[in-house]
């Protein structure tokens, strides 16, 4: 009997004391990692901010191949979620709220023994200079019997969520440099005024030419209040490939003939209607000259048509970078005029 009250005592003790030191432990944890990446914060934002996409990049999956995840109709924004099972235990993730494109706040609950695992997951989302410094998450408080786990939290969640940062950013530079190149035919263009800049430059050169027309044309219109009627075009006068040499022109279509103050380089033009070859590129400006060739390539096959050999074929920028974030989404449209292939008749 004294044995037992001895055991029974010694075991209340043990207890008491873990208790007392279990009391002592700081059971919260805020384990985060950061990484720098090249792309604008509204992509990245955009990208984390649907939970199909984390399929692409999560770390787990190279863990654990037994996850199966499961998407509600709900996965964009706030109240979005999505769930999974696997043999390492299930669990699901909530967006609670967003700040576009600045930060992401999202609740996690992993199914364990010990009940289930509340933590808060925040993406802080920051532009830099080289793009986006994306810092990834996760704090919480254990519960009193576990709070002696949050000292290994840092050791757990810390190179997850860097291998996570380092896919992501793989993923999202994949996503980015996505282009397409297809030839919409010969359509007829209704032409109009537009005011221009021009200059004469190397063809290696005219990236670097281009900026500053840009900039000079964009100040001119801002500066007189010029009405502009659609997309900004690079129209190319001269294109003496063998010497390498061209002259071309930034411009912006307008309604109607303007008479520019002397003094300014900045003139109206005016294109006629015409029949063009058209072909549509997707994509980031990199692969402009890809377009090109292949605009040049496919007017050459045609059988009804054949293009104007002094004619000024332009390409017209659909969409702007200054206002679509990610590059795979610009359009740009080349054009090369053509005109109709005579038939001979003979007698």
């Amino acid at each position: 009997m004294k044995t037992f009250k001895f055991i029974f005592l010694l075991i209340l003790t043990l207890i008491v004391l873990g208790s007392i030191y279990l009391a002592t432990i700081d059971g919260s944890y805020d384990v985060k990692q950061s990484r720098v990446i090249g792309v604008q914060p509204e992509v990245v934002y955009n990208d984390l901010n649907d939970f199909k996409n984390w399929q692409e990049w999560g770390p787990w999956y190279e863990e654990d191949s037994t996850i199966i995840a499961s998407f509600p109709e709900k996965t964009i924004g706030e109240g979005a979620s999505y769930s999974w099972t696997s043999k390492d235990g299930d669990g699901e993730i909530r967006t609670i709220k967003v700040d576009k494109p600045k930060r992401l706040d999202q609740e996690i609950i992993f199914k364990t023994p010990f009940g289930d695992m509340k933590s808060d997951v925040y993406w802080i989302i920051e532009k830099v200079k080289e793009g986006t410094n994306l810092t990834w998450g996760m704090k919480g408080e254990m519960g009193f019997f576990t709070r002696w786990m949050a000292a290994s939290m840092e050791e757990k969640m810390g190179p997850m969520e860097e291998r996570g940062l380092e896919l992501f950013d793989e993923n999202i530079q994949k996503k980015t440099k996505i282009y397409s190149i297809h030839t919409n035919g010969v359509v007829d263009y209704s032409g109009g005024f537009y005011l221009y800049a021009t200059t004469s430059s190397r063809i290696d050169e005219v990236g670097d030419k281009f900026p500053g027309l840009m900039m000079k044309l964009r100040t001119f219109i801002k500066k007189n209040n010029v009405r502009t009627t659609g997309g900004s075009f690079t129209l190319y006068h001269k294109y003496d490939e063998e010497n390498g040499t061209t002259m071309f022109s930034v411009a912006y279509p307008i309604s109607e003939k303007m008479l520019t103050p002397s003094g300014t380089d900045i003139v109206s033009g005016f294109m006629k209607r015409g029949k063009y070859f058209k072909t549509t590129l997707k994509g980031g400006y990199e692969n402009s000259q890809e377009a090109w060739e292949t605009a040049m390539k496919e007017v050459g096959k045609l059988t009804d048509y054949k293009m104007i050999e002094k004619g000024e074929p332009f390409e017209l920028y659909v969409n702007s970078p200054m206002k679509i974030a990610n590059p795979a989404d610009l359009i740009s449209e080349i054009y090369i005029p053509v005109e109709k292939i005579l038939v001979v008749k003979s007698n």
